[in-house]
């Protein structure tokens, strides 16, 4: 226990997330309930993207992206970063930014302004990302780091790139939260179950009482 590394568990957690993401929407694929998924938006508390060994994943969901839209069906999928280097990066640039506004930074953007490294060679994410980058603004309470799908790796020059990106800005406006800044009810109440506070040692109290 005291050998393992802290990264194992975070790891693992991050690959089962991105399995059981992706466990609903085959659900729906294999029974043919694509009218469900045209319907449905699967959202992921945290970056779509996987890293190290784990990487191997990011091109077979690339290609799902992309057959998926071969075949006329668009999947609804984004992810949202609530810290980090791009949460720090649009708390600063979104104070200037008008409400119901969006910006969608290029690998030269994220590159220079953000990671402060233009001599990397290799495009930001092109091994580890199934989505790319785009700051949405609602309103000043709601400034959001969003990862949308864009299928086969490409830097990002339009938002036009992104699949289904009207719908899913549209219904971010349908999910807001106002308990906490920046916060999606989906995301919220999911992070509000696995709460070790709110759920699990309330109900071992309440056994406690009951003895």
């Amino acid at each position: 226990e005291e050998a393992a590394p802290d990264s194992l568990a975070t790891s693992y957690m991050i690959v089962h997330e991105t399995l059981l993401l992706f466990s609903g929407i085959r659900h729906f694929w294999e029974k043919g309930k694509f009218n469900v998924l045209k319907e449905a938006l699967f959202l992921k508390d945290g970056p779509l993207s996987l890293r190290a060994q784990y990487s191997k994943l990011v091109i077979p969901i690339r290609n799902l992206f992309e057959y998926a839209r071969a075949n006329g069906i668009e999947l609804y999928v984004a992810g949202q970063e609530k810290t980090g280097a791009f949460k720090d990066h649009l708390d600063l640039i979104s104070r200037e930014a008008p409400d119901s506004s969006f910006f969608a930074p290029s690998n030269d953007y994220i590159r220079k302004e953000i990671q402060a490294s233009s001599t990397l060679r290799e495009p930001y994410g092109k091994r580890t990302n199934y989505g790319n980058k785009i700051f949405v603004k609602s309103d000043g309470y709601h400034a959001l780091v969003m990862n949308i799908p864009v299928g086969e790796y490409q830097d990002t020059q339009s938002v036009e790139q992104f699949i289904g990106w009207q719908r899913i800005l549209a219904t971010l406006e349908k999910i807001k939260s106002f308990k906490y800044e920046g916060a999606l009810i989906p995301i919220e109440l999911a992070n509000g179950v696995a709460s070790l506070s709110s759920y699990p040692s309330a109900a071992i109290l309440k056994i406690f009482a009951e003895l």
